[in-house]
């Protein structure tokens, strides 16, 4: 879908809304996408229609790769992007991450399609100080989020964890192991509270 063709789709299903509130979301639509390049010049890969609402913090000295349509909400708190010197960040299509949430690959994070990131998440492929020795860093280990998760508002995605398709992580929980695809988990640390939520389709 094109730029254009999503503001048409955007248009049409705003059309009960008052039409101040409709121009309004308009121009919030088209400033968010036209001052993305700017703001995501260190990104090396950045498909059509992608979104920054607000500024994002980007450290990228890896590689970050954003799919179609993806949307950074940075209002009022900073989203934050890190990768380190090995790192690889990969966020696919029509994902929204939203304000204070704060993902880092130091050497691989990779999160699917449609994936819905609420405020305040954390997602990190390394723990940054070993619990033994401060001075020393644990190994990095990869994160994978796949299609359709839905990670709820003060989550956070710990090293090594592969959420499965279609997943839900309730508020505040942690997350240390894998979470089967379309489970719904909660909890510090999180455990499954459904097995199997309907997996929604592509």
């Amino acid at each position: 879908m094109t730029v254009v063709n999503a503001m048409r789709q955007k248009w049409r299903r705003d059309e009960e809304l008052p039409m101040g509130e409709r121009l309004w979301k308009v121009k919030r639509y088209v400033v968010s996408t036209a001052t993305a390049p700017l703001l995501l010049h260190s990104v090396q890969t950045r498909g059509a229609g992608v979104r920054c609402i607000g500024r994002p913090s980007i450290t990228n000295l890896g590689e970050m790769q954003l799919g179609d349509r993806v949307v950074l909400r940075s209002s009022p708190v900073s989203v934050e992007l890190a990768t380190g010197s090995h790192g690889l960040l990969v966020i696919g299509a029509l994902t929204s991450i939203n304000t204070g949430a704060s993902i880092h690959a130091d050497c691989s994070v990779q999160i699917g399609e449609r994936v819905r990131i609420a405020p305040y998440v954390h997602i990190m492929d390394t723990a940054f100080h070993d619990l033994s020795d401060h001075n020393k860093r644990p190994p990095a280990r990869p994160v994978v989020i796949e299609d359709d998760v839905w990670i709820a508002v003060k989550a956070t995605v710990m090293p090594g964890v592969r959420i499965g398709r279609g997943a839900v992580v309730a508020a505040h929980s942690v997350v240390t192991k894998d979470v089967p695809a379309g489970a719904i988990v909660a909890g510090a640390p999180a455990r499954i509270v459904r097995e199997s939520a309907d997996v929604p389709n592509a």
